[in-house]
């Protein structure tokens, strides 16, 4: 066994968000999707009305786990399934899940899943859901494009952005999109040492991540889309690196609960 994987997991991404009424939101449908639904469905939570699920791309390791999201495949709920922009970054969003779930790849087609299910994608930088959450998106480099997200709620501020590669220079733009939050979560795939041999991968160091927490003056940082071949000592050590320059760091844990 592969003991060495347990403590960080191996799924990928996926943010769950509940917010001050309870209601959730849910960042990127990554493997971790899957888990998450189990657990809803177990509490017996009851969001029937709409659950956003917001993608920051749709890259395989950020769609993938959707199909065994057992939500989904409730006849009362509904679903929308969101992306920023019309810049190409998601092309047409729901021919992309209908793609993944065409018969070559899953027996259930997108149609028949159960839930109802809207997409939108939508050319914005700001946006107040009814709700009164607030969401700012930011389009960075990745292959194919990603989008980071500013997210507020009665007076906290979570910042999601994974998937980016910073280059030479910090992103001026990402460091103001992440601007006194309370949490951001920040790709960290690589250590320094490792970042000059994946140059045009769309990934950063966990170097690079505290650097935009500091410049930001975030108040936590949670390190994230940890590298396949990265075992817990591993991921354990570059933690305890990243620790000795920015303390309230930490390298995000798969089911670990932040209370903002």
């Amino acid at each position: 066994m592969r003991t060495r994987f347990f403590e960080f997991g191996g799924n990928t991404t996926c943010v769950c968000i509940t917010f001050n009424s309870g209601r959730i939101a849910i960042l990127d449908a990554g493997t971790g999707i899957r888990k998450l639904g189990i657990e809803l469905i177990e509490r017996g939570h009851e969001q029937f009305d709409e659950i956003v699920i917001a993608l920051s791309h749709t890259h395989w390791d950020h769609i993938q786990g959707f199909p065994f999201f057992k939500p989904a495949y409730d006849l009362r709920r509904n679903f929308t399934m969101a992306i920023c922009g019309v810049d190409g970054a998601g092309g047409e969003l729901k021919r992309v899940f209908e793609a993944q779930m065409q018969s070559e790849f899953f027996p259930v087609p997108l149609e028949n899943i159960g839930a109802a299910f809207r997409f939108q994608q939508l050319d914005l930088t700001d946006y107040t859901h009814p709700s009164g959450v607030k969401v700012s998106a930011h389009l960075h480099t990745h292959p194919g494009g990603a989008y980071g997200y500013r997210i507020s709620e009665g007076g906290k501020t979570l910042v999601y952005c994974t998937d980016i590669e910073h280059g030479d220079t910090i992103d001026p733009d990402v460091v103001a999109l992440s601007r006194n939050a309370d949490l951001l979560i920040h790709d960290a795939q690589y250590t320094p040492e490792e970042l000059p041999d994946k140059t045009g991968w769309g990934h950063s160091s966990w170097e690079q991540a505290v650097e935009v927490a500091e410049q930001a003056g975030v108040k936590k940082l949670a390190l994230t889309h940890h590298d396949p071949e990265h075992d817990d000592p591993f991921i354990l050590k570059m933690e305890k690196a990243c620790q000795e320059r920015f303390p309230n760091a930490f390298f995000a844990r798969e089911g670990v609960p932040i209370d903002l």
